[in-house]
C-alpha cells in the first residue's frame, strides 16, 4: 500500500541514485538532525565509500544536480556530507491532510504483512491464582502487538494459554481439602438439632487423600459466593506453599494429588473444574476490561494426555531418554543444556504440554507462517530448548519468543509464591480512584457517567502507556503520580493533546469526516509544517513497529505528535484566523486528531472527548 510519505522519500532516494549511480533506498532518507537546515536528509558516507570519493564532494554534486522539479521540494542544501531537502510547507501539508482524510481508519495501514497468518500467543495467567501487576505487562504488550500487526497487513490469530493443571493447582486443592477437614467440613454434623449435612466421613481408599465426591461437593458448597474468585484461590496457593515447605512429607501427598488430577479421578475433577471456572470467568471479565482480544483460549488440561503420548514417542525415536527416572532431551551439543520433558514420578511439566500445544495449534490453524509466544525474559532458555526439540520433531513453522522484563512498584519485586504480590484488582482500583478524584476536581458539575468514563480512560492510559513507551527489555517501575500526569511523556499527556484538538473542532462546528476537496496549500508556518511532518511519519512508524515487534515506537510517536499539536495549539490561531487560513488549519486539526486517536488505538488506549 503506497502512501504520499513513502512516495516522497522514494522520489528523493531515486534522484540521489540517478545522480550518483549508487542505489539509495527510501529508508536512507531520514529526518534531518537539524530542522533549521532542512526537513529530510540523505547522508552520503556509504555512497562515497562505494564510489571511493570524498563524502562532501558527493553531497555537493547531489545538491547541484537535484533540481526542484518536484512541487513538494522547495530547496536542496548541503551541510558537510548531508544533503538536506526542505519541503514546501503548503504543498506538503495539503497532501498529508488529504491522505489522512481519504484513508480514514486505514491511515498508516500497509501490506507489509502480505496477509501472512500469525499465531500470537499471550495472556497466560494461571488459574487458581489471582492476576497481578506482573501479568499486566504481558496483556498490554500483547494486545497492542495484535493491533499493530493487523494494521500492517498480517492475519493474526490471538490466543491465550492458561495453566489450569500442574503443581500450583495440586497445592491449591490439597490445601483447600486440608483446611476444610480441619474446620469440620465434609464430616457428619452431630451437635444440636441439625440434621446430618455435607458428606459422609468414609474415605475413598482409591482416591488421593481418600477424597469422596460427596466431600468434594460439600467443600464447594461451603465456600461463600464472594470468595469464589482468584483472590481466594491465590491465598490458598500461598498458604499451601508455605505449609509444604515446613513439612517435606507433603511432597508425597502433593504428587498423589497431581496424579489423581492427571488420571481424572472424579472427586478431584469435581473440585478442579469448579474452582477453575471461577478463575476463567474472572479472566474473561478482566480481558474485556483491558481490551484484550482472544480468538482461541487454550488450557493446559487439553494437552496433558497428548503431551505424555509425545514424550513416549520421543523416547521410541531416540530423541528423548531417561535420566535418573526423569525424561530429558539432551541439547548439550547445541549449548542449550538438558531439556526436562517429564518428571521422575511420571507427571507432566510445562514442556510436556507445550510440545502437544504446538501440534494442536498447527492442526487447528494450518498454514501459519509464524508462531509467536509472548512470555517474560526469564523463560528465554526454556523456549530455545522447546523450539529446538520441536524442530527435531519436524515442526517447520517459524517459532518466535518475544521476551519482556517484569513490572515492579516502588516497594520492589513481587512473588505469588511468597504472597507479596500486588494484585491487578488492587492496582487498578488505586489508579482509578486517583483518576476519578482528579477528574472530579476539574469537573465538579459532570454527571456520574461522564466522570466514570473519563476517569477509566485516564486510568487505562496510566496503566498502559508507560509500559508500552518503555523498551520491553527493561524492568518497568510504576509511579502512580507520574503515570497520571498531564505533563511529560505520559498517556494522559497524549490524551489531553487530542482532546484540545477536539475542542477546536467542536468550537468550529467541524465534523470529522473524509474528503479531499478543500485546498490547504495556504498553510505556511513552522508549527503547521512540524505538525504535518509528525502526522506523516505515522506511515513509517507502524510498519517498523510491526517489523521490530515494538509498540514503544508508536508510543514515542504519540508523544512527539502530541508535542507538535500543543505547539500548534499554543502559537497558531485557528478559530480567530482569517477565513482563507481558518479552513485549512481546521483540516490540519482534524488530521492531527484522527492520527493521534489511531496511534492511541493501536496501543489499546481510548481518547475521551473531554478531560
Amino acid at each position: 500500500m503506497s502512501s504520499f510519505w513513502h512516495t516522497l522519500k522514494d522520489h528523493i532516494a531515486q534522484r540521489v541514485s540517478t545522480i550518483t549511480g549508487v542505489h539509495v533506498s527510501a529508508d536512507e532518507v531520514v529526518l534531518s538532525p537539524r530542522p533549521d537546515l532542512g526537513d529530510l536528509s540523505v547522508p552520503c558516507f556509504r555512497i562515497a565509500k562505494e564510489l571511493k570519493r570524498n563524502p562532501m564532494e558527493v553531497a555537493k554534486q547531489v545538491m547541484d544536480e537535484f533540481g526542484t522539479d518536484n512541487r513538494n521540494v522547495e530547496s536542496v542544501t548541503v551541510e558537510g556530507a548531508f544533503v538536506n531537502v526542505t519541503l514546501r510547507t503548503g504543498e506538503f501539508a495539503h497532501r498529508v491532510i488529504s491522505e489522512v482524510a481519504l484513508d480514514a481508519e486505514q491511515f498508516g495501514a500497509s501490506d507489509f504483512g502480505k496477509n501472512a497468518k500469525v499465531l500470537f500467543e499471550y495472556a497466560q495467567p494461571n488459574t487458581h491464582k489471582e492476576m497481578h501487576v506482573g501479568h499486566l505487562r504481558n496483556l498490554v504488550l500483547g494486545s497492542s502487538l495484535v493491533r499493530i500487526l493487523r494494521h500492517s497487513g498480517f492475519t493474526v490469530v490471538p490466543m491465550s494459554y492458561h495453566g489450569d493443571v500442574g503443581s500450583h493447582v495440586s497445592k491449591c486443592l490439597w490445601w483447600l481439602v486440608t483446611k476444610a477437614r480441619a474446620n469440620g467440613i465434609g464430616k457428619v454434623a452431630t451437635s444440636g438439632k441439625s440434621a446430618p449435612t455435607l458428606a459422609p466421613s468414609e474415605p475413598n481408599p482409591n482416591s488421593a487423600m481418600g477424597l469422596t465426591i460427596e466431600e468434594a461437593e460439600a467443600i464447594l458448597e461451603s465456600i461463600p459466593k464472594e470468595q469464589q474468585n482468584g483472590n481466594y484461590l491465590g491465598q490458598l496457593y500461598t498458604e499451601s506453599t508455605r505449609e509444604s515447605e515446613i513439612d517435606p512429607e507433603t511432597k508425597t501427598v502433593l504428587s498423589a494429588v497431581q496424579r489423581a488430577l492427571e488420571s481424572h479421578e472424579y472427586a478431584w475433577m469435581k473440585l478442579w473444574m469448579e474452582t477453575r471456572r471461577w478463575s476463567l470467568t474472572e479472566f474473561t471479565t478482566l480481558f474485556e476490561e483491558l481490551g484484550v482480544q482472544i480468538d482461541r483460549q487454550y488450557l493446559e488440561s487439553e494437552v496433558v494426555d497428548e503431551g505424555q503420548r509425545i514424550v513416549d514417542e520421543l523416547i521410541a525415536k531416540g530423541i528423548a531418554k531417561e535420566n535418573q527416572g526423569a525424561i530429558i532431551v539432551d541439547l548439550e551439543e547445541k549449548k542449550m543444556g538438558v531439556f526436562l520433558i517429564r518428571k521422575s514420578d511420571g507427571t507432566s511439566l510445562y514442556a510436556t504440554k507445550d510440545l502437544a500445544l504446538a501440534g494442536l495449534k498447527a492442526k487447528e490453524f494450518p498454514g501459519a507462517a509464524r508462531s509467536i509466544m509472548l512470555v517474560d525474559n526469564r523463560q528465554s532458555l526454556y523456549f530455545r530448548q522447546l523450539f529446538e526439540t520441536l524442530r527435531m520433531m519436524g515442526y517447520t513453522a517459524s517459532l518466535e519468543h518475544i521476551g519482556y522484563e517484569f513490572v515492579t512498584l516502588k516497594s520492589g519485586a513481587m512473588s505469588s509464591r511468597e504472597g507479596n504480590v500486588v494484585t491487578y484488582q488492587t492496582f487498578k482500583d488505586e489508579i482509578y480512584r486517583e483518576a476519578w478524584k482528579r477528574t472530579k476536581e476539574r469537573h465538579a458539575t459532570w454527571k456520574e457517567g461522564q466522570l466514570t468514563y473519563v476517569a477509566w480512560s485516564l486510568a487505562l492510559a496510566a496503566m498502559k502507556f508507560g509500559m508500552l513507551r518503555q523498551d520491553s527489555e527493561k524492568v518497568f517501575v510504576f509511579d502512580l503520580a507520574e503515570s497520571l500526569s498531564f505533563e511529560g511523556d505520559t498517556g494522559p499527556y497524549v490524551q489531553y493533546a487530542a482532546v484540545r484538538l477536539q475542542s477546536i473542532m467542536k468550537k468550529a462546528g467541524v465534523v470529522e469526516e473524509g474528503g479531499t476537496e478543500l485546498d490547504c496549500r495556504m498553510l505556511n508556518t513552522v508549527q503547521e509544517k512540524r505538525l504535518a511532518m509528525a502526522i506523516a511519519q505515522f506511515e513509517d512508524v507502524v510498519p517498523r513497529a510491526a517489523k521490530e515487534l515494538k509498540p514503544s515506537l508508536i508510543a514515542q510517536w504519540c508523544v512527539e505528535t502530541a508535542r507538535a499539536s500543543n505547539a500548534f495549539y499554543r502559537d497558531v490561531k485557528v478559530i480567530e484566523a482569517p477565513e482563507d487560513q481558518k479552513v485549512p488549519r481546521l483540516r490540519l486539526v482534524v488530521a492531527a486528531h484522527r492520527a493521534l486517536c489511531l496511534g492511541m488505538d493501536l496501543l489499546g488506549i481510548p481518547v475521551p472527548e473531554e478531560m
